[in-house]
């Protein structure tokens, strides 16, 4: 792992990303795509973070796309083929998400033995155009007509099944700090319920829990420690929520958990 100064360094760094660059690596999408090939590979816990290590410095030009291969071969100690396939799913799968970024890219891909993702197409003709805008403006008339329906209401959910049917769940805050830390994302993540939760499951097991493990974490754990009481009683309810099916508020008004209605 880095040292302190490294890290704060790296953060810094990270932060002055292209915003194109910095909203990749930071995405669900590259926490799904990284946790799809630990398991694939078995990776251990030092080799996850020499691996998280590997793409910060890819991101940041430290390391050439093209070494990408060798210096996952060095650093993680595996053998080419399992290499290979690490390299090309990042560069098919994370990298050409922006590939202005990194020049010759699709060269690297083919050399690796890839296909080359088919790009869509730049123009399209005039009549798919207002198809689509007919589709923008019935689904925002749905929306809207939606959104009347449901204003003012309160469903009472368990928090997965909130987070489901309304996405922006998981968007929602819980604490006043600026970040928190989970193993398996590159950089620091705002406090939102679903990093929360996923944070929570990474640390205890992805089981149910007792009150005592809920309250190990909410009181113990270095994200909570600069957490007022407020602020834990909410997250304690949403992790009890997760372990036991407990219903929460979810107020269609303004979108969010209202923990306000519950003592």
């Amino acid at each position: 792992m880095f040292l302190k100064n490294e890290e704060e360094n790296l953060s810094k760094r990270i932060n002055i990303l292209p915003n194109s660059a910095y909203d990749v690596l930071t995405s669900d999408v590259v926490m799904d795509i990284n946790t799809d090939i630990y398991n694939k590979l078995n990776l251990g816990d030092q080799q996850k973070s020499d691996f998280l290590g590997i793409l910060m410095r890819v991101f940041l030009k430290d390391i050439k796309i093209e070494d990408i291969l060798k210096e996952l071969i060095y650093t993680l100690k595996i053998n080419e083929k399992d290499a290979n396939y690490i390299a090309l799913k990042w560069l098919r799968e994370i990298l050409f998400q922006i590939r202005d970024f990194f020049p010759g890219i699709e060269d690297e891909i083919l050399k690796l033995g890839g296909e080359v993702p088919k790009e869509k197409p730049k123009r399209l003709d005039e009549q798919l155009l207002k198809r689509e805008d007919e589709m923008e403006r019935m689904d925002e008339q749905e929306k809207t007509e939606e959104e009347e329906r449901m204003k003012d209401m309160i469903i009472e959910k368990p928090i997965e099944d909130l987070i489901k049917e309304f996405p922006n769940v998981g968007e929602q805050q819980i604490g006043s700090q600026k970040e928190i830390i989970l193993k398996r994302m590159p950089v620091p993540m705002k406090p939102l319920i679903k990093y929360w939760l996923e944070d929570y499951k990474e640390k205890t097991g992805y089981y149910q829990h007792s009150n005592l493990d809920r309250v190990q974490y909410v009181y113990h754990d270095k994200n909570t420690r600069n957490m007022n009481e407020e602020e834990r009683r909410q997250l304690n309810l949403v992790l009890k929520s997760s372990d036991e099916g407990m219903a929460l508020p979810y107020s269609t008004k303004t979108k969010k958990v209202d923990f306000g209605l519950m003592d």
